[in-house]
């Protein structure tokens, strides 16, 4: 049999037991928590790049239709600079010729007056 020592060192160990599995139960419950603040946090870390990176691409986009625009002007521009180009060519050399004269290299008839605005204001 048993003595009341053996006895009462085996309830002891029993609590001891019970306290170090609660312990633990407490230290898992405590880990599955951490690992949902975890979760939780990496979480909204993702929406906000998302968000970043959605609101980054409109902005890109809204740049990029602006370029476009510019540029189309520019096209436009250029397709009229080319047309009247080609108009000058098929007039004939001459015409031509007068005209770079004039437009590029300031030239002027004999009897003909040319003033330029020296202080414009816009």
């Amino acid at each position: 049999m048993t003595t009341f020592e053996e006895y009462e060192n085996t309830e002891i160990n029993e609590q001891e037991t019970e306290e170090l599995a609660d312990a633990e139960v407490v230290k898992i419950r405590k880990k599955g928590g951490l690992a949902k603040k975890l979760f939780v946090v990496i979480a909204l870390c993702f929406c906000a790049y998302a968000a970043f990176t959605i609101i980054y691409d409109k902005a890109e986009i809204a740049k990029l239709r602006s370029e476009k625009t510019e540029i189309s002007k520019q096209i436009d521009e250029e397709k009229a600079l080319n047309d009247e180009y080609n108009k000058m060519l098929e007039s004939g050399e001459k015409e031509y010729m007068k005209k770079i004269a004039i437009d590029k290299l300031g030239y002027a008839f004999p009897d003909e007056r040319r003033f330029y605005i020296v202080n414009q204001n816009k």
